[in-house]
């Protein structure tokens, strides 16, 4: 039987689990800006370019004459993959609801119509306006984040007017319009969900919570784990108001990856995404809590090949991913490095990255330049004894100025 070729969107580190499932029976071809030699085992063709560029894609999917195409754990590559399955009548969702699950404003705008509860928001393009919609809140701390970037990228929570002119002007250049949100911030628990939808039908799949590092807008996450220890009647809330955010979004097939957060009882969207959580969530932490492959959900859907949505069980797992920053300047030793990937519960990770003669420039901490890695127990506090463990093997020396630093676990 001929293998099928599929075109795959992105090649950094959390794309490597799905290129791998899927060249099991198919010819992969790789897009992407860069890829790494860890790729190359997997790959029969490759086309570099910027995968937002749509119609670059779409041209060179039409000369491999491609079965079908993905991507997973990334939000920039969605609307090239909803835009050449939709030009090439290849199975995948439209390229309108591409763009509904990359734009904040859309999410805000679909939900209340629906009659979704919304922090109060607004869409501008000038720290004018920006400014304006914060008077309006009588002052209240606010977040401004682009339109539709990601990776943390551009976000800031703003107290003052002056933080806002302070900030404004990098927040709008992470948006592919020059668009940023801003949005009353709200500061309490915080809950990500995974879903998988086909044929029409969603269902959650699984939920667990976020930790975030304590700096100064830095907007990521330490850790997030899976199942969640929150009150059981919040986690079946949040589980309901997640079911009713995508229903009435109309996904008919693929991942979805949910972030809310708590303003006293209410429940509110922070955003979601038409793809898994990134960090290995979705390839690892589904996985070891449901026992569903997700790699081959998303080729079998991609090619068009599923037949019915896969059956999820309960394996009693508690998991999640740790992250930490290298700290900035040039790292001069590592220590542990073998010791951690070795131990038994430590799953897919990052830290091949961490090596003698890293380089890490002074820049604004963000989701992409954490190193993180999946950890695995029967409980909460296991696993918080093991990434203790871990933190006491795992250090480095990186120097900056003449001072030597550690890495940044919290």
């Amino acid at each position: 039987m001929r293998r099928k070729k599929i075109a795959i969107v992105g090649a950094g580190d959390f794309q490597l689990p799905l290129v791998q499932e899927a060249s099991k029976e198919n010819d992969v071809v790789l897009i992407a800006p860069v890829i790494g030699k860890a790729f190359e085992p997997y790959i029969k063709e490759r086309c570099l370019i910027d995968v937002r560029d749509q119609d670059a894609a779409l041209n060179f999917c039409r000369e491999q004459k491609i079965d079908g195409i993905i991507t997973d754990q990334t939000d920039i590559s969605v609307r090239t993959v909803a835009y050449v399955a939709e030009q090439m009548g290849l199975p995948g969702i439209s390229y309108e609801t591409g763009l509904l699950f990359t734009d904040k404003a859309r999410m805000r705008d679909v939900m209340e119509e629906a009659g979704i509860p919304c922090l109060p928001n607004r869409t501008v393009t000038s720290v004018e306006d920006a400014v304006s919609f914060w008077r309006e809140l009588e002052g209240t701390t606010v977040i401004i984040k682009p339109l539709d970037s990601q990776g943390s990228r551009g976000i800031y929570s703003c107290d003052s007017e002056e933080d806002i002119r302070k900030y404004f002007d990098e927040s709008a250049g992470f948006s592919s319009n020059g668009e940023v949100i801003v949005e009353k911030m709200a500061t309490g628990m915080e809950f990500f969900v995974e879903g998988m939808a086909f044929g029409g039908t969603f269902r959650n799949l699984i939920i667990g919570d976020t930790h975030y590092f304590d700096i100064e807008n830095a907007y990521a996450a330490e850790s997030r784990r899976t199942p969640s220890v929150r009150n059981p009647e919040t986690v079946r809330r949040v589980l309901e108001r997640n079911r009713e955010i995508i229903e009435a979004f109309g996904l008919k097939q693929g991942l979805t990856h949910s972030e809310f957060i708590m303003d006293g009882d209410e429940i509110y969207l922070l955003e979601t995404a038409a793809r898994g959580g990134g960090v290995y969530i979705s390839s690892d932490l589904i996985s070891l809590e449901t026992g569903i492959n997700v790699e081959k959900f998303l080729v079998d859907i991609a090619l068009g090949q599923l037949q019915e949505m896969p059956q999820s069980r309960s394996t009693g797992k508690y998991s999640g991913y740790k992250a930490f920053y290298v700290p900035f300047g040039t790292v001069k030793s590592v220590s542990g490095l073998e010791e951690v990937k070795a131990l038994p519960y430590v799953h897919r990770n990052q830290l091949d990255n961490l090596h003698i003669g890293m380089e890490v420039p002074v820049e604004k901490l963000n989701k992409t330049n954490r190193l993180a890695l999946i950890v695995e127990a029967e409980s909460e506090k296991q696993w918080q004894e093991r990434v203790a463990h871990i933190r006491d093997i795992l250090h480095v020396e990186c120097e900056s100025d003449g001072t030597t630093r550690d890495l940044v676990w919290k």
